[in-house]
């Protein structure tokens, strides 16, 4: 029991750091969010990307913004996750992307306006940097045992 209890733990600080890092990639800028959002942006979601939506360049720059900080997010967060687990870091730090990226679907799904290029892109941008952060983990830790 102690083993699956390490890597529920693995994934939700994963996911935790991951969501530390989205959302400061997207509160960089006053003018894509409207209200004081006392540094959580996602109670008004609806709002938030209606008001990001309201001009093409304001769009563009808000989107690029959002699946870069996903992209950092996913490989810090895959990071975490395969520092913590004991075995098949690569394959939880991907679980960590997955699940990112079913949270991704379902504001795509439910909240409207984001353009069709983050559409598309959210998918290979989360599973690729969830992925990388897991092989760099291994890298490091196998150099490391070797190194002892």
């Amino acid at each position: 029991m102690g083993t699956f209890l390490r890597n529920f733990i693995a994934v939700i600080l994963g996911l935790a750091v991951a969501l530390v890092i989205i959302t400061f990639g997207i509160t960089l800028n006053d003018n894509w969010i409207e209200y004081d959002y006392s540094r959580f942006p996602y109670e008004h979601w609806n709002r938030v990307i209606r008001y990001a939506a309201r001009t093409p360049e304001v769009r563009d720059e808000f989107f690029l913004a959002l699946l870069f900080s996903n992209g950092v997010g996913a490989i810090f967060g895959g990071l975490v996750t395969a520092m913590i687990v004991p075995k098949a870091k690569k394959a939880y730090a991907v679980f960590v992307g997955f699940i990112l990226f079913l949270i991704a679907m379902g504001d795509v799904i439910f909240t409207p306006n984001h353009p069709t290029w983050y559409e598309l892109a959210i998918l290979p941008v989360l599973f690729f940097f969830s992925w990388l952060g897991g092989l760099i983990t291994d890298l490091v830790s196998k150099k490391l045992a070797r190194l002892s």
